[in-house]
């Protein structure tokens, strides 16, 4: 199957880390793509699109993490200033369903896009339901003591030196290179 155009479940979202919150977007993914006779597409950018303290991925990791997890297909949009500018109906309309031929949708609870993420998933669950597209919404993956597993903590607790509490929401080891410091990694935004 040529996957540059197959049908797919599209998981959304940067994926900075590819944490357990992510795996559990991945993990739904691969069983409505199994369901289904689709494909799965996780989107990123090549480029955070906010203001990050330091990256947990450079989008080389980012990927192979990705396809690792299940991804058969990582595509990655430029965070350019079209982008950057782009309503959420014309990123649904001109990535979602015409690059990445969705026919399923999967996001966190708090995934927003659009210029300035003005766009939720209340908005996302309108436009699948429009235009005929399955939509998976999951909830957010915490750990034991109600973390919220995100990048945005990951990052705190590097920056706290709290690695083991990093590794816990990473699901994997920290590499080296963040143990030493954020200044120290490569993946720096």
């Amino acid at each position: 199957m040529d996957e540059a155009n197959a049908p797919s479940v599209v998981c959304l979202g940067f994926f900075d880390g590819v944490h357990r919150g992510h795996l559990s977007l991945l993990r739904a993914a691969a069983g409505i793509a199994r369901e289904k006779g689709l494909i799965v597409v996780a989107h990123t950018f090549d480029r955070a699109p906010g203001e990050k303290d330091f990256s947990l991925t450079s989008l080389s990791e980012r990927e192979a993490l990705l396809r690792a997890a299940g991804a058969d297909r990582v595509a990655v949009s430029p965070f350019n200033e079209e982008m950057r500018h782009m309503s959420g109906d014309a990123f649904f309309r001109r990535i979602v369903l015409e690059k990445l031929n969705a026919r399923h949708v999967v996001c966190g609870d708090d995934h927003r896009f659009g210029y300035r993420g003005a766009w939720g998933v209340k908005e996302l669950e309108a436009l699948c339901r429009e235009n005929g597209v399955g939509l998976t919404v999951c909830p957010p993956v915490e750990l034991p003591d109600g973390t919220r597993v995100s990048s945005t903590a990951i990052r705190r607790a590097i920056l706290d030196g709290n690695f083991a509490l990093a590794e816990e929401m990473l699901g994997r080891p920290l590499p080296p290179a963040l143990r030493r410091g954020p200044k120290n990694h490569e993946t720096l935004a």
